[in-house]
């Protein structure tokens, strides 16, 4: 019985763990694709390495509509550099011009404003800001800053505009530099009357990353595609060394494990020593002897197969719902660069269920197989007169 509670409760936790570790992953990667990465970009070619303001990609409208139809979600984007001053204080910044209504329907990070609004058409100067931004210029909602740059026509582009938002902690990029913009009022400061530089698509995490690259480079053939895990392969690398880590513990859980079944077999395998013997005396195969022993495992190992299901996939799934709350352990916290959610949610799948159950299984009849072998051994007259 304390074998197999001791499986069970294995199994539960096991079960809980890899849906709370796959819930981490999906929530890391739900952060850094749904807030504004999305899950794929297209660039005109050799943009992210130059980020010129001139490379950009024409008629932009032909491959939103195209890939809108096929189910996804585009939004264009403007990129461009500039110097915010506010009083004495400066910092450089980039502007990103949206459009305001596409990416509300589109990307969580409209839904991120800490204090003020998000932009509006009908405030056409106003900007959304990132968090650090607005301490290192000491600016509140209603304040204006001046924004200096080069336009793309040579001209010296500066203007004034007003906070009308401040977002919460995004990722290091957006909180220390980000300034976002009407698509149109950037197109005027910037003099870029066409075109664009990024166009952002989203679907769902469960999109295959292949087949979304392949519908996207057939769409764009002449600009370039790249996948989140392209655009941050720093977060990607985070998310296979933690997969890497829970296949790991796993296996250092079960070998515990299967060290537990090999002691309790071995006992009860002395402790039955005399009936092995005579069992052996009156014909039976040693063959039988050892499937006997293996059978005992396996019927073991099934009653804390069902247990641990039993306590480990309610847990896990009500771990789905309301999840774990690490908002008193720390006020935030990212990877990566990219803002974590400090409440941690676990994610059920069948993989994270029958992993563990088919290795449990597996360590359990490795482990057996050395008690079986020393039962179906035994020399009758020997194990008979043991004491």
């Amino acid at each position: 019985m304390i074998t197999i509670f001791a499986m069970a409760f294995a199994l539960g936790i096991m079960i809980v763990f890899l849906s709370l570790i796959e819930g981490f992953n999906r929530g890391i990667v739900e952060n850094a694709v749904s807030m504004q990465t999305g899950m794929a970009q297209v660039h005109a070619k050799e943009y992210l390495e130059t980020k010129s303001i001139y490379q950009m990609i024409q008629e932009p409208e032909k491959y939103v509509s195209a890939i809108n139809s096929h189910g996804f979600k585009a939004v264009q984007r403007l990129y461009g550099s500039s110097l915010a001053a506010k009083d004495e204080l400066t910092a450089g910044v980039i502007l990103i011009g949206l459009d305001a209504s596409a990416e509300k329907s589109t990307f969580l990070l409209p839904s991120q404003v800490l204090t003020g609004k998000w932009l509006d058409v009908n405030d056409p100067s106003g900007i959304v800001i990132g968090k650090r931004l607005s301490n290192n210029l000491s600016v509140k909602i209603g304040d204006e800053i001046v924004l200096v740059s080069q336009a793309a026509d040579g001209s010296m582009a500066n203007d004034l505009f007003k906070v009308r938002g401040i977002l919460k902690s995004i990722n290091e990029s957006t909180d220390r530099a980000g300034v976002f913009m009407l698509q149109d009022r950037f197109r005027e400061f910037m003099v870029i009357p066409e075109g664009v530089h990024e166009i952002a698509v989203m679907a769902s995490q469960d999109t295959d990353s292949d087949y979304l690259g392949s519908v996207l480079k057939n769409i764009c053939p002449a600009e370039e595609v790249s996948s989140w895990k392209d655009l941050n392969p720093a977060l990607a690398n985070v998310i296979s060394v933690w997969e890497k880590i829970m296949i790991l513990l796993i296996f250092i859980t079960f070998i515990a494990i299967a060290i537990v079944i090999l002691n309790a077999m071995l006992m009860a395998v002395f402790e039955r020593i005399r009936e092995y013997g005579i069992m052996k005396a009156l014909g039976v195969t040693p063959y039988n002897v050892f499937k006997m022993v293996l059978v005992e495992i396996l019927a073991m190992t099934t009653i804390s197969a069902i247990l641990g299901l039993a306590v480990g996939i309610p847990l896990a799934i009500n771990l789905q719902t309301n999840g774990i709350d690490l908002s008193g352990l720390m006020e935030s916290s990212a990877v990566s660069g990219i803002a974590i959610n400090l409440s941690l949610f676990a994610h059920v799948t069948m993989f994270n269920i029958i992993l563990p159950v088919v290795i449990m299984f597996v360590f359990s009849l490795i482990a057996g197989s050395y008690p079986a072998l020393k039962a179906a051994r035994l020399d009758p007259i020997k194990a008979i007169h043991h004491t």
